[in-house]
């Protein structure tokens, strides 16, 4: 049986321990709600009744129960089922990872209702909707869909994702060995991409974390180092780029105003996104947006196809269910002509791109936003926009594990041979996290009419996610780390496992598959 180190409160002290988690559930609300005024994002148009708690009582406050057995929370969610390594016990991270996300789906509802249509998240099936499909498991090191691992470097580890085939030619490079070393059979591996891993695990310890991670920017490489202490100030999940025209009031007495969004639009009826993005984090913003009742109109490149086409083709409906699609050729300036039009009838752009590549397509969003009130662009990216933006080659390129590894969001293993070892958390955890975060940060905008360039990036919603600690008021040890309640796991892969806390038990659960439309 594997056990934490709080596993043997008495009862007295558990009753204890559980009311400090329920106290914690209310306050990542607070904790989120701050994070985005500090960033500038409009959260004054939402109603009284949304707003975290200042006005409440802690006993009439609506999301204050659902922490308190985390553990128990995170067992049945299916993220438990994907975290920890294959036959060991699985792993409850440090942070309140649901509890988080919990918390922007809660605000992503107070927002919608603004704009006339309260969406609903179902957080669990959001983060393991895809894993459920694919029917995947917990790999420890080596994530859930097998193409990012976890391998130990100079001074700490790093993650490598071979998502795809130009990767691995590009690995001498990051090296500085000659291919060979890198391609040749080692250790009786027949599978070839078993042999480049072999050879990496072999050959990165003789490098440090940031030597690397400066080469595979230079190269375009999704290669991610896991922080080695937490931030000395925590990232905020959004930024706001530029700031663009709030939709002024035209009530006597209240110009100058944002007039909220019932005057926003393009003035052809239902507002509508075009989404550029691809793979997951994008398109999931847009389906949530979609869901509040704007238009989406997925663009694609006729030579370029969204990657996530070649994938679950269930997981790939589910996504895009509902939205409008548009190929155009961006080599032929026909193509790029019609790009632009639609991009200003839009009220909402979501991208992943670079600027560079952006400017490219002849797309600049800080005009762009400028340009109409009311406009919000969501650019998604790993590590926000600036990143590599005066340096040469590619730049840095993420995937939904790698990201989340860089902003320290793991599990970590502590019953591992050798000492504690991290493990991913759940299946490419930055891609959804984001997605949810993205939608939030337009649907504020869009409720309160206010025009933005938003920056989201993976790493930072990450990262914002793993704080290990809850930082706000009223906790009665605010330095306390999240998951050291009472708990306990006992079972196999074999039988199952079961998680004990706080007088209750509760089976580790496989993903549930998401809902498919029709």
């Amino acid at each position: 049986m594997a056990r934490n180190r709080a596993a043997d409160l008495g009862p007295a002290d558990a009753e204890i321990d559980a009311d400090a988690e329920i106290e914690a559930e209310a306050e990542l609300e607070v904790e989120l709600r701050q994070a985005l005024l500090a960033a500038g994002l409009p959260l004054e148009s939402l109603p009284l009744e949304y707003l975290p708690f200042e006005a409440a009582p802690f006993e009439a406050r609506p999301t204050a129960a659902p922490a308190a057995r985390p553990a128990l929370d995170w067992a049945g969610s299916g993220l438990m089922w994907l975290t920890g390594r294959p036959a060991a016990v699985p792993v409850v991270p440090d942070a309140p990872v649901l509890g988080r996300a919990r918390a922007a789906a809660a605000l992503l509802r107070a927002a919608s209702a603004q704009l006339g249509a309260a969406v609903e998240v179902d957080v669990p099936e959001l983060l393991v909707g895809r894993a459920a499909l694919l029917g995947l498991r917990r790999g420890g090191t080596i994530s859930a869909n097998g193409g990012c691992r976890l391998l130990r470097a100079a001074d700490g580890w790093v993650a490598v994702n071979l998502a795809r085939r130009d990767d691995v030619e590009m690995l001498p490079a990051l090296l500085g060995v000659d291919p060979a070393e890198v391609t040749a059979p080692a250790g009786g591996h027949r599978d070839p991409l078993e042999t480049t891993w072999a050879a990496l695990t072999a050959l990165l310890p003789a490098h440090d974390r940031a030597d690397l991670v400066d080469r595979a920017w230079l190269l375009g490489l999704p290669v991610a180092s896991l922080p080695s202490a937490e931030p000395a100030e925590p990232r905020p999940p959004v930024r706001i780029a530029v700031q663009g025209i709030a939709v002024q009031s035209e009530v006597p007495g209240r110009q100058g105003e944002a007039a909220g969004p019932a005057a926003v639009g393009n003035g052809a009826g239902c507002p509508l996104v075009v989404d550029l993005s691809s793979l997951w984090a994008g398109p999931l913003a847009a389906r949530l947006l979609g869901r509040m009742g704007l238009r989406v109109v997925k663009v694609e490149s006729v030579h370029r196809p969204d990657g996530a086409r070649l994938g679950d083709p269930d997981f790939y409906r589910w996504l895009h269910a509902g939205q409008d699609e548009e190929r155009f050729d961006f080599t032929d300036p026909r193509g790029r002509a019609a790009l632009h039009r639609l991009v200003e009838r839009a009220d909402v752009v979501i991208e992943g791109s670079r600027p560079r590549a952006l400017a490219q397509l002849g797309l600049d969003a800080d005009r762009w936003v400028r340009a109409r009130s009311g406009r919000v662009w969501l650019s998604i990216t790993g590590y926000g926009r600036a990143a590599g933006a005066g340096g040469h080659g590619p730049g840095p390129v993420a995937f939904g594990d790698d990201a989340a590894v860089a902003g320290g969001l793991v599990g970590w293993d502590r019953t591992a041979p050798g000492g504690s070892v991290p493990v991913f958390c759940g299946d490419a955890i930055a891609d959804p996290l984001t997605g949810l975060f993205g939608a939030l940060a337009v649907a504020l905008c869009r409720a309160a009419g206010r025009g933005a360039l938003l920056d989201v990036a993976m790493r930072d919603v990450a990262a914002f996610v793993a704080a290990p600690r809850v930082r706000g008021r009223g906790l009665s040890d605010p330095g306390r780390r999240w998951g050291e309640g009472p708990w306990s796991v006992t079972g196999s892969d074999e039988l199952g496992w079961t998680v004990r806390q706080s007088g209750a038990q509760g089976r580790v659960l496989a993903p549930r598959r998401p809902r498919l439309p029709g």
